[in-house]
């Protein structure tokens, strides 16, 4: 090698160029970007359902007696119950059933669809006989109301009632009779207007779960001066 010639560049190593270690895999970014959450569970199925042995009981006559029961299920027609009997002794009350975290049935709300009585108290419980088994239960489901009284304008409809104010003066009785009849009666309104309460408060929260219809905002405003009732595809289908 003669001294004109310029010395050889030093040898460049072999590297060999990897992807960054910082860096995600473009496979794997596509696999993580790609995963979507789990689906919830499917809704557990309510517990089995059997016909309840039913008592109602009048609170104001004192009878018990064991209604004819109808049954109506979510899918079944309501119909019948815009078609109130006319026999005044036919009382019609409606009552509403739920299932239950443990997998049992429980009283949502129950209501008089009659105007002379109404429902003071609902209960569903277990029947157990003393001969059978832990497995062999019933459900029980018992009604009580009270029926309107008829006002009597000549001393009430009770014994203890006051007389009327033409006859003479008041006792000291009668004062005491009629303080516990007031107690009575607003003892009575009050589980009237409980029962009403709670009837009112589960068809609330039942309707506020509902789906809620979107209002034209979230449909989008009509532009300029485009009618909103464009829209409709049946508005001049049928003219005239």
């Amino acid at each position: 090698m003669s001294e004109k010639d310029p010395e050889p560049s030093p040898p460049v190593p072999d590297t060999a160029v990897s992807p960054s270690t910082g860096l995600p895999d473009p496979e794997t970014r596509s696999i993580q970007h790609s995963a979507e959450p789990a689906p919830p569970p499917p809704p557990v199925p309510p517990p089995a359902f059997e016909p309840l042995f039913t008592l109602v009981t009048n609170a104001s006559t004192g009878a018990t007696m064991h209604p004819r029961v109808q049954y109506l299920f979510s899918d079944d027609d309501a119909s019948i119950l815009s078609h109130p009997n006319d026999d005044p002794n036919h009382r019609a009350m409606l009552v509403d059933l739920a299932p239950t975290e443990a997998s049992t049935w429980s009283v949502q709300w129950a209501s008089s669809l009659s105007p002379d009585f109404a429902i003071t108290a609902s209960q569903l419980s277990v029947q157990r006989s003393d001969d059978a088994s832990e497995g062999d239960t019933s459900m029980m489901l018992r009604l009580e109301g009270v029926e309107r009284e008829p006002l009597d304008a000549g001393g009430g409809s009770r014994p203890n009632s006051l007389p009327s104010s033409g006859s003479g003066a008041i006792g000291r009785e009668n004062v005491d009779a009629l303080a516990d009849e007031f107690k009575r009666r607003m003892g009575v309104l009050k589980k009237v207007v409980a029962e009403g309460e709670k009837r009112r408060d589960i068809l609330e929260r039942q309707a506020s779960s509902l789906p809620r219809p979107k209002t034209e905002d979230e449909y989008g405003s009509p532009r300029g001066g485009e009618s909103a009732m464009r829209g409709a595809p049946f508005e001049d289908e049928f003219p005239g």
